[in-house]
């Protein structure tokens, strides 16, 4: 925190030399996280840093000098949407930056480089060598991703990623080399804690080899905490020592706080020693037996941890993600024992062995079978809105103490039944009559899932009773326009951000807003054929088929379903009225002034939506608003070709609302359109310092949340303001 307030004070402009330390994108455009020293007497900062590379592709361990433009850590925030500013610091990066020009000067490869190195030389003719190198060294640079996304979409995502599975698997092979080793060595060297030293010592070989990546080390942290509280031969109940492993991992590192994976990680844990708390493998039986066989124990025991956390670790998926999988059980039931019995032991052995036995080959198609079933259980994957989240999240907990019910209260056994009425042949799957819960344990389970359930209700409720008439959104996406108007869960969207070689605003930030909030989108009105205004326009028709396009000119954008906007139109939708002021006449391609101009109204409050309409135009529109609004779009982003006294003094509006980017080349908004804004006393919100920007219109009021403000979290406030 302390580098990253620093940081605010530094020039815009720095030549230092940078290592370059972990990749996270590599094509034309790069991502990269550095390690260089800004300031005399300081310690090295991690810097995320944008960089356009025409000629040889930096690589890890190389050494450059070059132009920074630094800025302070400033992200695109909209609501539940992903912070970029939470997710630098719990990475531990305090800055941002883009290189303008650099050369590299010298290379400083480190053990685990040099084996990246020869590694990616071996798998480079593989057809899945970035998951192979994801796998053996935590690097996604080179993931292909298609693959990450059906991984994802499958919820097997954690499979890629080196964590705790990752190093738990490490530990057990080492565990096993030291078991064998035992057999060769002096009588005096076998005892119980050598395999457990070298089953140690493989796991921290494979942390290094991740690059000691916050989830390795946060993984290999907690086994250390483990193995000590197993030397002293100290007896901790489960929770006991995952509390104080938790302790000592936020002693470590307080700021994993900050950390998506941190949370899914511990979340993962809590939930496995909740489940075998409750309903340990050993209270079921198969027509009436124990699982006592090894295999009937392992296959079993891989259905009962799976649905185990499918059941309990849902609803933590449910609030990070924002979407479930309906296939996901199946996918990780079939994936997770190749991951965990052939596919990264053979990773590692090819890795440390460079490729003997053809074993990279071996690895790949494994790899390419493994994948092979996953795309089996791609395409259910769901988006979900906030209300289904909330009510998914509270039927798992009542069929969480439903099943404690049943099982440890309910007198009736599966499979054995008590009443002479009921069938002689039940399901196989029984329960042991030695099970047992204390009633103290039972007391809490109820108490924990009725508290869930009544906080869902709560929120549900919440969102019925403040349920606004409709509102007004204006998302964050940078230097463009994207403006929804939103009612019964309908939306009409004003402009669509940008779009770049690769990606568009529409993809980051649009859709996942739409289908985090449940919307369904029905119009698309495009101000005009600029590409900050119209570059998500292709994304958005592929989404919704049968979007109705509303433009200004006769610019073809893959749709025969459009409606033109011009002067004297009107729309009535869900009980709002929207009416073209401009531009006056259909154009072949739209630029700035000929914007389509909108006035929405309800009958008692009123919007106007100018695009990036200037002066000129302003003052032929200008004619037809009659009376007072009370929210203005302000036009061009802020520049001083729109905005004008005339307009102000003429609508009169309460609010202005501005969309920016950060940092944007052209300085906007303008401080004159600003001053502008302030004498006529209206209430300024900009995107690039609020983020979103909601107006709910009730009957009476109209309130404006931004999803930055004073009560957001400390990183938000502290770091990201700026000063120069």
């Amino acid at each position: 925190m302390h580098q990253a307030k620093q940081s605010e004070q530094l020039p815009a402009k720095l030549v230092r030399s940078f290592k370059i330390v972990e990749i996270l994108h590599q094509q034309q455009y790069q991502r990269l996280v550095v390690e260089t020293t800004l300031l005399p007497d300081n310690p090295a900062q991690r810097i995320y840093v944008l960089w356009q590379v025409a000629e040889s592709q930096p690589q890890l361990g190389e050494i450059w000098q070059g132009e920074l433009l630094l800025r302070p850590l400033s992200s695109r925030l909209n609501q539940q949407g992903f912070d970029r500013q939470q997710w630098a610091l719990a990475k531990g990066i305090s800055l941002q930056a883009r290189v303008k020009s650099a050369v590299k000067i010298a290379e400083d490869f480190s053990w685990r480089e040099r084996r990246l190195k020869r590694a990616w030389q071996q798998t480079q003719e593989l057809s899945e060598q970035g998951l192979l190198l994801a796998l053996a060294f935590g690097e996604r640079a080179w993931l292909n991703p298609d693959t990450w996304q059906m991984y994802q979409q499958t919820n097997t995502a954690h499979l890629i990623a080196i964590s705790g599975l990752h190093i738990g698997i490490a530990m057990g092979i080492g565990f096993l080399v030291g078991r064998l080793l035992q057999f060769v060595l002096p009588t005096r060297y076998i005892n119980g804690i050598f395999p457990f030293i070298v089953g140690f010592m493989v796991a921290l070989l494979y942390a290094q080899l991740a690059g000691f990546s916050i989830p390795t080390l946060r993984a290999i942290i907690a086994l250390a905490v483990l193995l000590f509280f197993r030397w002293r031969r100290g007896y901790c109940v489960p929770w006991q020592l995952f509390l104080r492993t938790v302790a000592i991992l936020l002693i470590v590192d307080p700021l994993m706080l900050l950390s998506a994976s941190f949370w899914l990680s511990v979340g993962a844990v809590a939930c496995l020693i909740l489940w075998y708390q409750l309903f340990p493998l050993w209270i079921f039986e198969w027509r009436g037996k124990a699982f006592t066989d090894l295999a009937s124990q392992y296959l079993w025991g891989i259905i009962h941890l799976q649905f185990g956390l499918f059941c309990l670790f849902t609803p933590i998926q449910l609030a990070i993600f924002h979407g479930f999988s309906l296939y996901s059980f199946w996918a990780n039931l079939m994936a997770v024992p190749f991951y965990s019995l052939l596919l990264v032991p053979l990773v590692l052995f090819a890795t440390f062995t460079e490729g003997l036995f053809a074993s990279w080959y071996w690895a790949n198609e494994l790899v390419l079978l493994i994948n092979q079933g996953i795309a089996y259980w791609q395409g259910g994957w769901l988006f979900l809105s906030q209300k289904i989240i909330l009510f998914l999240t509270a039927l798992c907990a009542l069929w969480l103490a439903s099943c404690v019910y049943w099982v440890y209260q309910y007198p009736r056994r599966l499979a054995k039944p008590n009443f002479p009425w009921q069938p002689k042949r039940c399901f196989p799957l029984g329960l042991s009559s030695e099970r047992a819960l204390s009633p103290i344990t039972r007391t809490y389970v109820y108490i924990a899932c009725v508290s869930l359930v009544v906080y869902c209700g709560g929120q549900w409720l919440k969102e019925l009773i403040t349920k606004p008439h409709w509102r007004l959104e204006t998302l964050d996406v940078g230097q463009g326009q994207a403006t929804l108007l939103v009612k019964n869960n309908k939306a009409i969207l004003y402009d669509s951000g940008a779009s770049w070689q690769g990606g568009d605003m529409a993809s980051l930030e649009i859709l996942p807003y739409l289908f985090r909030q449940g919307i369904q989108l029905e119009k698309l009105i495009v101000s005009h054929d600029d590409n900050d205004h119209a570059g998500g326009v292709p994304t958005l028709l592929k989404a919704f088929p049968s979007l109705k396009l509303i433009q200004s000119s006769t610019f073809f954008y893959q749709t025969q379903d459009v409606d033109p906007c011009y002067r004297g139109k009107t729309w009535h939708w869900q009980g709002l009225t929207l009416q073209a002021l401009s531009p006056p006449q259909i154009v072949a391609r739209a630029n700035n002034k000929d914007s389509c101009v909108l006035l929405i109204d309800d009958g008692r409050y009123s919007v106007l939506l100018t695009g990036d309409a200037d002066i000129t135009a302003e003052r032929e529109f200008i004619e037809q608003i009659t009376a007072p609004i009370d929210i203005l779009q302000v036009g061009h982003h802020g520049s001083q070709t729109s905005t004008s006294e005339l307009l102000l003094g003429r609508t009169k509006p309460q609010v202005a609302l501005i969309s920016s980017g950060r940092w944007n080349p052209w300085r906007l908004p303008n401080k004159q359109v600003i001053e502008r804004l302030i004498r006529h006393k209206i209430q300024v919100f900009n995107t690039a310092q609020d983020g979103q920007i909601s107006v709910f219109f009730y009957t009476d009021r109209f309130e404006i949340k931004t999803a930055r403000d004073k009560f957001s979290p400390w990183y938000r406030i502290i770091i990201g303001e700026p000063s120069k």
